[in-house]
């Protein structure tokens, strides 16, 4: 049985954020003359200062930090709305709410709370999770970057790739793997500090950025520890369930917001005779694209309810609701840009962005071969 309360508070906080965007990021997005390919760090201030005042503030983090502590099915459908606007899905309300707080940073200690987690949120930051390397191919068993013990301290060596949200985060988390006395190596997280790094930015299609670091003998405190060791993998995991989740709903909101810019072009324009809307072919383009995003939203959130609730399967139910929710969106997008011909690759319209990002959307966070593997690996 629902909570009837919780119901009716979601939907005021998604009137909110739906208001937030129409009023306060699509004026910022739409410059005088043209439409911005990024916000300013002026421009994000501004919005972070009137996104505290409608009660959005750090929308990842918990309350005892001083964030909205928002469960992972309401962040979702919030993000779903905070993604439809031309930066939304990377940029969700222009990075308004803050950045991002992984779940595993429950484990952090008071004094690794009060240095690094609330400074953050207090700047509109978040984190930032280096886990990937780029030759294991999503694969978390396959990770090389090692850490051995010198006193009270690690010291770190190997590299990570294809780390996002840097630029919205002021300390961020690496997975490496640990050895100890006995030679055997296990996986454990520690905080680093942003300025400890050397980061290396490749931007993607022009549109979207991601970052790398090489460690040379990096060296931090036990202190800086998040959990045991042995446990970073597990804690990992969690965290990239949850990233599935959102990336699938900001995935969803884009391409909802893509289909209207359709629906209206389709009604608008005139060929033969007729709106684009009264033929076949079109009202069939636009009807499964309705009905695909409206399956893909309900994957979303049944993935996001069994990871709360730690039901069986709950890893590949993320795994599965990133997987049709990015391909959704990818095909939605393109068939909005196939029905608006040439124009759709105007820079003035949002779909030429979307439509780009989408296909960087679908390589993150555990490709589409690697998911079809897992599925079959529990079906067969």
């Amino acid at each position: 049985m629902p909570n009837t309360i919780v119901d009716i508070e979601l939907e005021i906080l998604k009137k909110t954020v739906q208001s937030f965007i129409k009023e306060h990021v699509l004026p910022a997005e739409h410059a005088p003359e043209k439409y911005v390919k990024e916000l300013s760090e002026e421009v994000v201030a501004r919005l972070q200062t009137e996104a505290k005042k409608a009660g959005l503030q750090a929308l990842h983090a918990k309350q005892e930090w001083g964030g909205t502590g928002l469960s992972l099915s309401a962040r979702a459908v919030l993000l779903e709305e905070a993604a439809k606007h031309r930066l939304g899905l990377y940029h969700p309300a222009g990075d308004a709410f803050g950045g991002d707080f992984p779940s595993f940073l429950d484990k952090c200690s008071q004094e690794q709370i009060d240095k690094y987690i609330k400074p953050a949120i207090s700047l509109g930051k978040g984190c930032f999770v280096a886990v990937w390397e780029e030759q294991e191919d999503n694969h978390l068993d396959s990770l090389t970057t090692t850490a051995i013990k010198d006193g009270t301290e690690w010291i770190i060596n190997g590299h990570k790739a294809f780390i996002q949200n840097m630029a919205q985060s002021s300390f961020g988390v690496i997975l490496v793997n640990c050895q100890l006395e006995n030679g055997d190596y296990q996986p454990a997280l520690f905080l680093l500090e942003t300025n400890q790094l050397s980061v290396k930015e490749t931007v993607l299609i022009d549109v979207q950025s991601t970052h790398s670091i090489v460690l040379e003998n990096i060296r931090v405190n036990d202190c800086q520890r998040v959990g045991a060791i042995g446990e970073g993998k597990v804690l990992v995991q969690h965290w990239l369930a949850e990233a599935q989740v959102l990336l699938g709903a900001k995935s969803i909101g884009v391409a909802t917001k893509a289909l209207e810019f359709g629906k209206q072009y389709a009604i608008l324009r005139i060929t033969r005779g007729k709106p684009l809307s009264e033929f076949p072919t079109i009202r069939t383009m636009l009807a499964k694209s309705y009905l695909n995003l409206q399956a893909a939203r309900l994957m979303v959130s049944d993935a996001a309810k069994k990871i709360e609730s730690k039901e069986q399967n709950w890893q590949l139910a993320a795994q599965m609701a990133k997987l049709q929710a990015t391909e959704t969106a990818s095909k939605v997008i393109d068939d909005i840009v196939q029905i608006h011909g040439g124009s759709g690759f105007a820079g003035d319209l949002p779909i030429e962005r979307w439509y780009k990002e989408i296909r960087i959307a679908r390589v993150n966070l555990q490709k589409a071969e690697s998911i079809m593997e897992n599925i079959a690996y529990i079906i067969l």
